[in-house]
């Protein structure tokens, strides 16, 4: 059964985080693609690399190489994109996720369409990250996931990389959200505007055993 907000002053990032919570509970290991592509308009292709990763119950993560195009220092820069997701892991490091800590949700004015469950929402930064952005969003409000996130990073992502500009995109995987699309644009020196595109795929998720009043 879903939850019905109404008052405009609820603690909806805490709603949304809990919710999350109680549906990871049910997790043992997620496996999935991910095609990782960085463009910039200096390179004549792109340079794409795709990868399985695998996160277990407790947030670690681990991936193996599938394919790249990439060589040299485009490899190298997708090689410590995706190493750095593995090493925030490692450290737990949950400062983009959305909760009460990190974000209030304000719901923005009007009713979903007949028959969507999505309400957009308004995303404000409560702890300014390099994780954390101001934009807009969409919330499921059935079952208290985020659908859509789009606005633009409240701190630069590093001293070599701008503030970004990002739009993540999220689906349904049985009863279950994960991550579909992230997309980041931003100014890179030394290379200019520079887009950091992640594509979710091929999703297999293996759920904790559920243990009966009985043990077995």
């Amino acid at each position: 059964m879903g939850l019905t907000v109404t008052a405009a002053d609820i603690d909806l990032a805490s709603l949304v985080a809990q919710a999350e919570s109680r549906r990871d509970a049910r997790v043992q290991e997620v496996r999935s693609v991910r095609q990782y592509t960085v463009r910039n308009p200096r390179w004549k292709t792109d340079a794409t690399m795709d990868i399985r990763m695998i996160t277990s119950g407790d947030g670690s993560k681990r991936y193996e190489l599938l394919a790249t195009n990439a060589e040299g220092l485009r490899k190298t820069i997708l090689t410590r994109i995706v190493e750095g997701e593995i090493h925030a892991a490692a450290k737990k490091d949950r400062d983009g996720n959305v909760n009460a800590k990190n974000y209030e949700l304000r719901l923005m004015p009007g009713e979903p369409a007949e028959g969507e469950t999505c309400r957009k929402v308004r995303l404000v930064a409560k702890n300014r990250t390099r994780f954390t952005f101001d934009g807009h969003g969409c919330v499921d409000m059935n079952d208290m996931a985020m659908v859509r996130m789009e606005g633009r990073t409240t701190k630069n992502m590093s001293w070599l990389v701008g503030r970004a500009d990002v739009v993540q995109e999220f689906r349904k995987v049985g009863d279950l959200w994960y991550s579909s699309l992230n997309q980041s644009t931003a100014d890179v020196r030394f290379f200019g505007k520079t887009q950091l595109i992640i594509k979710y795929s091929d999703y297999s998720i293996t759920r904790k055993p559920v243990i009966t009043a009985s043990g077995n």
